[in-house]
């Protein structure tokens, strides 16, 4: 099986290129469009990067082979500290500047919106001259509808509130500025560094994947329907593989959508990976044993639990105490409503700690609803995925994208995953 990744102007452009160095049997895994970069960037049409397979000789799986080979042979290198996953997600950028940089623009954007609620309190006052007493007193209420005293907290509370964060969890990240009024003139780069670390700091420190080379890790993924748990683990699957050279085994237990059964096996193909079909949770130990003997990890993928059915929740939870010791990922779409990822955390919640995996942010107007699960439920956003295109879609969780997001920073109103948009 051999893989390539092309990028030309058009997808039309770049099917003759395609089937004549890989044949009319190459098949399509993804086709993604990619904004062209820089200032002249916004004349330029964007380009087209087309990931095709097909199956040729066996140079590539020998590669791959060797490699693994070559590696397993070798002594243990001297300990160092490795990147986490998300360095090799995104565009490298350090995690200070990318702060920093967030910072500044935050600082540049708050300074705007205090320039402009002044102007807007000096036309109030200009009104309020010239305005009859009866429409005054209805002014002077709505200013004494406002929940906090300064004008830029409240702007931060408003602002989350459309971005769909619930007023309880906006009134938690501004929890240690209720007391700020306009009497106590406080400097905005303060105020805007308050909201911002709090927001980050609420999703700091989930359990990412361990990319060390030890001993065999396990890692369960499991949700309801319909939330790409298949399509993230093959994402999952590419990175571990292919960026971080370790050896991935996938053992499925959807056997009840065929569809996600032969989706899983094409990647598995394509990568050279191990893969096991399962019908019960007893057939488990036998092919971890098997697994953990070739593999560096080993992802499972579950069958879809919906939270209100007692008998299929039961049946996953056989599965969770047949691998005791893995590592577990609670996989939930961004567009589910609110109170529904409420129930679904606290039914999932009985059964195993997880992290969460949040997908389909692309498809979401805002991302206040991650937000909100995180804060309530205490449970860390490990990764989130934004498309469907493997692997490029996936990244661990990133807290200022986030913040710059509920705070309304993001060009052209839009959260940083939205099709359209320019994830970083």
């Amino acid at each position: 099986m051999k893989v390539k990744r092309y990028e030309g102007k058009s997808e039309a452009a770049l099917m003759p290129v395609i089937i004549e160095e890989m044949g009319e049997g190459a098949t399509i895994i993804s086709i993604k469009q990619q904004p062209r970069k820089g200032f002249l960037g916004f004349f330029r049409k964007p380009t087209v990067i087309i990931t095709a397979a097909c199956e040729e000789d066996t140079e590539f799986m020998n590669l791959i082979t060797s490699k693994a080979e070559a590696s397993a042979a070798k002594a243990p290198p001297p300990l160092v500290e490795r990147k986490p996953l998300s360095a090799d997600l995104v565009e490298s950028k350090s995690a200070s500047a990318s702060i920093e940089e967030s910072m500044t623009l935050l600082l540049q954007e708050a300074r705007k919106a205090a320039n402009q609620m002044e102007q807007n309190e000096k036309r109030t006052t200009k009104s309020q001259i010239e305005t009859p007493p009866a429409q005054t007193e209805a002014a002077s209420v709505s200013v004494a509808g406002k929940k906090y005293k300064h004008s830029m907290v409240q702007l931060f509370f408003d602002t989350m509130i459309e971005q769909e964060v619930i007023p309880d969890v906006a009134a938690h990240i501004l929890r240690d500025l209720e007391h700020v009024d306009e009497s106590n003139p406080i400097d905005v780069n303060l105020l805007v560094k308050a909201v911002y670390g709090s927001i980050v700091d609420m999703l700091k420190g989930p359990t990412l994947i361990d990319t060390n080379k030890g001993e065999p890790q396990v890692v369960v993924f499991m949700g309801p329907t319909g939330v790409g748990k298949t399509t993230t683990i093959a994402k999952l699957s590419s990175i571990l593989t292919l960026k971080h050279g370790l050896r991935v085994g996938l053992i499925t237990a959807d056997t009840y959508r065929i569809a996600a059964v032969e989706q899983l096996k094409t990647y598995a193909d394509i990568l050279g990976l191990d893969i096991r079909v399962i019908y019960n949770a007893d057939e488990i130990e036998e092919h971890l044993k098997v697994l953990r003997t070739r593999n560096d990890i080993i992802l499972i993928d579950t069958a879809g639990r919906s939270h209100k059915s007692k008998e299929s929740i039961g049946e996953l939870k056989v599965l969770l105490d047949a691998v005791p010791e893995s590592k577990r990922y609670l996989v939930l779409s961004v567009t589910t409503r609110y109170s529904d990822l409420c129930k679904i955390v606290n039914v999932f919640d009985l059964l195993s700690d997880f992290n969460i995996i949040f997908t389909k942010l692309d498809e979401a107007e805002a991302l206040g609803s991650l937000m909100n699960i995180c804060c309530i439920s205490g449970k860390k956003a490990a990764y989130v995925t934004f498309g469907q295109n493997v692997p490029d879609d996936l990244e661990s969780i990133k807290p200022d994208k986030i913040a710059k997001s509920l705070l309304g920073l993001t060009e052209g109103g839009a959260h940083p995953y939205m099709e359209g948009g320019q994830p970083q």
